[in-house]
Order: C-alpha cells, then structure tokens, then sequence
C-alpha cells in the first residue's frame, strides 16, 4: 500500500516531533553527564574506567547484525522500534538509582553497575535505530531525504542544546546549593527527567504509519541477506571510512574527556555550555547542509566537513595549564566551535548509508554499517583508555620540538589521523544524485 502525498507529509513531521522530543531526553541524560557521576566514584584506573563508559555501549551495539532477524521475527519495524525505545527509556530510568553511590557495596560495584546498565540502555537503543532508519527510508524518497535528515537533525540538536543547557545550570546550582556528598544527585535528577522524555518521544512515533511497502521489514531474513553488505564492494568502501574515523574518533576520547577536569579545572556547566555552543551552531546551519547534500551528493560535504571537525584535538594540543585559565578556555572554546562541523557527518553519512544499501532489503545494511564501526570506536576507545593509565604521566619529545605530556601528544595524533580520513572518504564511490528526479512528490 502506497501513503498519500498529505500521509507522507504527515509522517515526517511526526519524524521531527520524535527527533525533538528524544533530543531533550538524550541532552538531560548525556553521556558527558555520566561520565561526571562516574568521576565521583574516584576508583583507581581512571582512565580505562571513562573509556568502559564511552566504548560499552559501542560494543553492545555489535548485536545490532541481529537487528534484522529480531525485526522480522517480532512483527515489522514500527513494533520492533516502539518495543525497544521503550525498554531502553525504563533502563535509562533505573540507571542513576541503582548506580548511585552508596547503594551498592563499593564503588567499584557502582561503576560496574553504571557501564553495565549505560550498555544495555544503548544495546536496545541501537536496535530500535536500525529499525528506524530503515521505516523512514520508506517513509521519504530519495530526492528529498538530504533536506528531511538536515531538518530533523535541526529539530535535534535544538533539543539537546537546550537540555544540556538546563542540566548544566542545574548541576551547577546544586553543587553551589548543597554539600560534595550529594553531589551525584544533581546529576541523577535530569537523567531521571531524560529518560521519562525518552519514553515520551514515542507518542509522535507511535502515531507514523508503518511503512509505504507492506512487506518491509517482515520478510524472511536468511544468512545470505545478512552477509550481502560484506560482499558489496561500494558499500565496504564506506564502511572502511567509517572504521577508520571511529577508531581514531575512539583513541582520544580518555584524554579528551578527563583533561577539562582534571588539568584545566573545568567543571560540568562550563564544558555542556560549550556542547550546547556547538549544538546550536549546527542547528543553524543543518537545513543548509541537507540541501547541499541532495543537490551536490554526500561525500564532497563530507569531504568539506572532514578537515574543519579535525582542528577540535589540535585546538586541545594548544590549551595547557601554564596558561592563564581564560586562554586555555578559549582554545576549548574554539575545539568545541570546530566540531561543529560534525552535522556534515551526522546528515550525509546516513543519507549516504541510506543511498548504497538496496530499498527493499537495506536493514542488514544498515545493521553492519553500524555494528562494524561502533565496534571500532569501542577498540580504539579502550585503547585510548588503557593507553591513557599505562602512559599518562609520560613525557615526549616531538621531533625538532619541545617536549609534551601524554594529554598533548594524544591531541597532536588525534588531529593528523581525523584529517588523514579526506583519504579514506576519497576512495568512495557516489553517484551524484538527480537535481530534479522523477518520482512520487512527498
């Protein structure tokens, strides 16, 4: 059954609705405010301990090759997608009463607690995604889908700006209000609030219709379709490039996420107003970049954005506690200003995604494009981490210049392999999309 033109038009903007709604809920319960609950817990390998945080949720997400079967097993995507969402907001939900200090017998067994319940949260969470990209490929045609994912992702990143925005004014209050001791309060209450959002975002989810094709998404899934994105040549190109940008993505994470704090002093709200500063840049100018990508393609935005979201690490490489606090500030200021930008990244690789992988058979596409690179994020964020503990206080001497600490030298590598990855984009192939397509009018 074909949708109406006034029914797609009506799915998408529930699509914007979902997007909105879920962003404030992800923004309140972000994982930089996870990793600021978990530093209160001040357990030794500090380092490793941050990497588990951001690196678990990738490595649950490798489960997500077995997105496709479970679609087709438990009735279609809209249910599959509705059913996990909802499973990960409970999670979410129960994630800071369990883990907060004290309730368990150490605070070893709260961090283990804290990844354990963070993973399964992002396992059902990545689920429910490959379902979803696959219903709004349905949903949107092709000529159109740049300038629907650039709206959506304003519609995004509106709402995480403003979330983290009021989550970092109201940790701030409540450290300035209250004792150390009930410190992690202040982050648990808007991840509390974040996860009720999350399960509210369903309600506009919910009321989508299931799919243009009737038979998307529930056909028989056999081990020749899930193995096909591996024997697609053009389409591992692009799953190469993804590996390499997540793996180097990963490497830095431990330095970049412990450095603000722990050798520059800065606190929660400083560091959530320079995310919500690059979010709402991105907010700008997202639109912008979905039309670009439908009228010119997807890989020279990519290639555009590349360079410009690889000045973030060397902006850090310039920061340094020798300096006064408000110049250090600034350099972080201007790596947060350079990244965003990542909406390069975060509307043309889906839309990219999305344009290699077959219509009517693209959830193991997607399935593999994400599980492979989110594990290579977790490979690189665990060896960033372990990198971190074993050589932190370490010392290095740059060929023909000064010597550096381990923080510097992490940013310096960060920079040149992020900006070695224009070469790796080089080599996949897209054929430029029709300026003017024929087809159904959405």
């Amino acid at each position: 059954m074909r949708l109406s033109v006034w029914r797609r038009r009506r799915a998408r903007r529930l699509a914007y609705a979902n997007g909105g709604v879920w962003a404030i809920g992800n923004g309140l319960a972000s994982s930089m405010l996870v990793v600021y609950l978990a530093m209160e817990y001040d357990v030794p390998g500090m380092g490793l301990g941050i990497a588990l945080i951001l690196a678990a949720p990738q490595l649950a997400g490798l489960l997500r090759l077995a997105a496709p079967a479970l679609i087709a097993q438990l009735g279609g995507r809209k249910r599959f997608c509705l059913a996990a969402y909802l499973l990960s907001g409970l999670v979410l939900l129960g994630l800071p009463l369990v883990a907060a200090p004290g309730v368990l017998p150490s605070p070893a067994a709260s961090l283990a607690a804290l990844v354990g319940l963070w993973c399964v949260y992002h396992l059902l969470e990545y689920l429910g995604t490959v379902a979803l990209w696959s219903w709004l490929a349905d949903l949107v045609p092709l000529r159109i889908r740049g300038r629907f994912l650039g709206r959506r992702e304003r519609w995004m990143v509106g709402g995480q700006a403003a979330a983290m925005l009021s989550a970092g004014l109201f940790s701030y209050w409540w450290n300035a209000s209250f004792s150390p001791s009930l410190r992690w309060v202040g982050y648990a209450i808007p991840g509390g609030l974040g996860a009720c959002l999350i399960i509210a975002a369903m309600v506009p989810l919910a009321q989508m219709p299931a799919a243009v094709s009737g038979s998307a998404g529930r056909r028989r899934v056999t081990l020749a379709a899930l193995a096909a994105p591996f024997g697609d040549g053009r389409f591992l190109r692009l799953v190469l490039f993804g590996c390499w940008f997540s793996f180097f993505n990963g490497l830095t994470q431990a330095p970049q996420n412990i450095y603000p704090w722990r050798v520059l002093g800065i606190g929660l709200f400083f560091m959530l107003s320079m995310k919500v500063g690059m979010r709402i840049g991105q907010l700008a100018i997202s639109p912008t970049v979905g039309r670009l990508a439908d009228r010119w393609g997807n890989r020279p935005v990519m290639l555009a954005a590349i360079p410009l979201v690889a000045l973030g690490p060397l902006f850090y490489f310039l920061s340094g506690p020798g300096q006064p606090g408000w110049v250090a500030g600034l350099f972080v200021a201007a790596a947060w200003a350079a990244w965003i930008a990542y909406v390069g990244l975060n509307v043309c690789l889906p839309n990219l995604m999305l344009k290699l992988s077959p219509q009517e058979s693209n959830t193991p596409y997607i399935a593999a494009y994400y599980s492979v690179s989110g594990l290579m994020m977790a490979a690189g964020t665990l060896l960033g981490g372990a990198l971190f503990d074993r050589l932190g206080q370490w010392r290095f001497v740059l060929p023909g210049g000064p010597a550096v600490d381990y923080y510097h030298y992490a940013f310096l590598f960060g920079w040149v392999t992020r900006s070695m990855g224009v070469v790796v984009l080089w080599m996949v192939l897209e054929e430029r999309p029709e300026v003017r397509s024929r087809g159904a009018k959405g």
